[in-house]
């Protein structure tokens, strides 16, 4: 059984610091995954407002040749965001 110092110097013992590091590790992990899926959440809620106003603007045209260019754009872009942030939820898990 590791002490955590040593009986002659009363420095820590390299099993103390090095548990004391992992600690600290995960500690910076798990506050690093709580970033990334705050980015993410916010990222998610800029493109959907972004495809909105751009719905808006499709429903206002007059052109329907446009205004089915901007939905699919939209539509694309949905797709591309939603596969972007679970593969991006996925490495952070």
């Amino acid at each position: 059984m590791a002490t955590t110092t040593s009986a002659k110097t009363g420095i820590p013992t390299f099993d103390t610091a090095f548990e004391q590091v992992k600690d600290s590790s995960e500690q910076v992990l798990a506050a690093a995954r709580k970033a990334g899926n705050l980015y993410l959440d916010s990222y998610e809620k800029v493109v959907d407002r972004a495809i909105e106003l751009e719905l808006k603007v499709a429903g206002a045209t007059q052109q329907e040749w446009l205004k089915n260019l901007i939905e699919a754009q939209a539509d694309f872009a949905r797709e591309i965001t939603s596969s972007y942030t679970s593969t991006a939820r996925t490495l952070l898990k």
